[in-house]
């Protein structure tokens, strides 16, 4: 019977596979042999799936279970890939911490940031072939933009 693991299971499963299985993809998607457009929307679903699984919580507490029995070992190896456990996503609260010096400083910081933003808002909108700060005397061009033009997958 096919199931979605034993669809996984035809995906590489160790560093050398994995290398190969990209190479041959691009190779072949290159090769024009079918619609890209199609292949790019398979593969930002894959990328969706696999980024969903791995942030599932549920999921994440049966890896760690598994991870678990293994206690006597601070790290293993599967297929060639180190596995251990650690703290992630730490996060500080400082807000809770009472510290009036940071209070005053989060408040500077977030002041600036908005002063930054609405100067750099400016900077996008300045007319063409610039302007003279009335301030400082100094000529100011708009801020030069760079961007990459790629096909954008929506996921419906």
């Amino acid at each position: 019977m096919e199931t979605a693991l034993s669809k996984l299971e035809l995906m590489p499963s160790s560093k050398e596979q994995m290398m190969a299985f990209t190479r041959s993809l691009k190779d072949e998607i290159l090769a024009n042999d079918r619609d890209p457009l199609k292949i790019l929307v398979q593969l930002k679903m894959i990328e969706k799936v696999i980024a969903d699984v791995l942030k599932d919580d549920e999921i994440d507490m049966h890896f760690l279970k598994e991870f678990q029995q293994y206690e006597r070992e601070k790290e293993i190896e599967v297929n060639g890939a180190k596995i251990r456990s650690g703290e992630t996503g730490v996060k500080y609260m400082y807000a809770d911490s009472g510290d009036p010096k940071w209070y005053d400083l989060d408040k500077q910081i977030t002041e600036l940031t908005e002063k930054k933003k609405e100067r750099e808002k400016f900077l996008q909108t300045v007319p063409e072939p610039g302007v003279v700060d009335p301030d400082t005397g100094v000529f100011i061009n708009r801020a030069p933009k760079s961007s990459k033009t790629k096909v954008i997958v929506v996921i419906k």
